[in-house]
């Protein structure tokens, strides 16, 4: 039996996320891309905060409160996993939820502190913390960012190989799972709302990309204007 799980909007969250993230984090090694990692950096976001607010009164799987995140699930999780007769989640895992609100939480640290660091180098605002510290908590989270994704692609992949009958991977596809539950829906609200999540994070990724940003080309030849300019005078 088939059920659907994964409605549209979740399922588009997390393919856009999954580019936002990959171009924004390949991005942050090439200068002449700063226009670009930045405006990635922030696409992805909003598309977090979005999905925050749709884990707080979204469908059924999608929503918070529908992961299995106590001590108790886990121990029992992890206790049927290799078993004959695993305990099957229609939605996250207990294991898969834990990581889930990670990437969320450290998604949402990483931009922030990608804003915060873009405000101080460009003299957006005085937030009085440290350039350096802003560069270092930036990077850390982005690599926690991508090491916690490597660790949700190794649970599909072991998902696939221990429990391919439930149809897992491709439930990212389709919604679908070869499972028997309640289908998700969607209310008028969440359709509307979805509509909202899949807008406004590419007018902040147009808006990010137009912002003025200092490269150290740019620095130099500031300095250097006003090196002539004290000597002229």
């Amino acid at each position: 039996m088939k059920t659907y799980i994964w409605s549209i909007p979740t399922r588009i969250f997390h393919w856009l996320l999954a580019i936002g993230f990959t171009i924004a984090y390949i991005l942050s090694d090439f200068e002449n891309f700063r226009n670009l990692h930045f405006a990635f950096g922030g696409f992805v976001g909003i598309l977090i905060i979005f999905r925050l607010l749709f884990g707080l009164f979204g469908p059924k799987y999608s929503n918070f409160s529908d992961f299995p995140l106590g001590l108790k699930n886990q121990k029992e999780f992890i206790k049927t996993y290799f078993s004959k007769s695993p305990k099957l989640y229609p939605g996250h895992n207990p294991l898969a939820s834990v990581i889930i609100l990670c990437i969320l939480f450290i998604g949402i640290i990483c931009s922030i502190s990608g804003y915060m660091l873009y405000a101080t180098e460009n003299n957006v605002l005085n937030i009085g913390i440290n350039e350096e510290f802003l560069e270092e908590s930036h990077e850390i989270t982005a690599n926690l960012f991508l090491v916690l994704v490597g660790i949700h692609l190794f649970g599909m992949m072991a998902d696939k190989f221990f429990h391919s009958k439930t149809g897992t991977l491709n439930s990212i596809f389709t919604g679908y799972k070869n499972i028997e539950s309640k289908n998700t829906q969607l209310n008028s609200f969440h359709k509307i709302f979805s509509l909202l999540w899949f807008t406004i994070p590419f007018i902040i990724f147009y808006l990010a990309y137009g912002l003025q940003i200092n490269t150290k080309e740019n620095e130099n030849e500031n300095s250097n204007k006003e090196y002539y300019e004290h000597n002229d005078d």
